[in-house]
């Protein structure tokens, strides 16, 4: 694998390890809270980050490997972080194979997900999930923050 290949898996491995520092940091109890200005629970944000990968690596990438979805909720500390983790594992171990052949390989939708068109490298998707992963990470951080949490980890990915 290239350095720069390397670079941007190591980018997201390093933005998923800091989404599990501050999902680590959730009480249990808030997770079926939803924040001002949300139409989803914080528990469903931390899946919704979970399931990106999942999502793409099946309707997209197609490593075979299905899509399972829990939906809408309650979710379960412990099966938050599991998917998270998951994911995780599932996207790395995808890209890494044949010394990191899929970052250059070029992925469209399935015909029954083509809501919107394109194609794109496997590098693209995983700088994608990671801009989508802070996204959303970030709509967590602002609940965390009108909800009084005082000591945010610091997330510089």
């Amino acid at each position: 694998m290239n350095a720069g290949d390397k670079e941007i898996l190591d980018h997201f491995v390093r933005t998923r390890e800091a989404t599990l520092k501050l999902f680590d940091r959730v009480a249990p109890e808030w997770l079926d809270r939803t924040a001002p200005g949300e139409d989803r629970s914080l528990g469903w944000l931390f899946m919704h980050i979970a399931d990106g990968p999942d999502w793409w690596l099946n309707h997209c990438m197609q490593d075979s490997k299905g899509w399972q979805y829990p939906g809408g909720g309650p979710f379960d500390k412990d099966a938050i972080c599991e998917a998270l983790r998951s994911s995780l594992r599932r996207l790395t171990e995808f890209f890494e194979r044949d010394d990191g052949a899929p970052l250059g390989d070029t992925f469209e939708l399935i015909p029954e997900k083509r809501e919107g068109q394109g194609r794109w490298t496997g590098r693209n998707r995983v700088l994608y999930l990671a801009d989508h992963e802070v996204h959303h990470r970030g709509k967590i951080v602002l609940a965390l923050r009108q909800w009084g949490m005082k000591k945010i980890p610091f997330l510089p990915f």
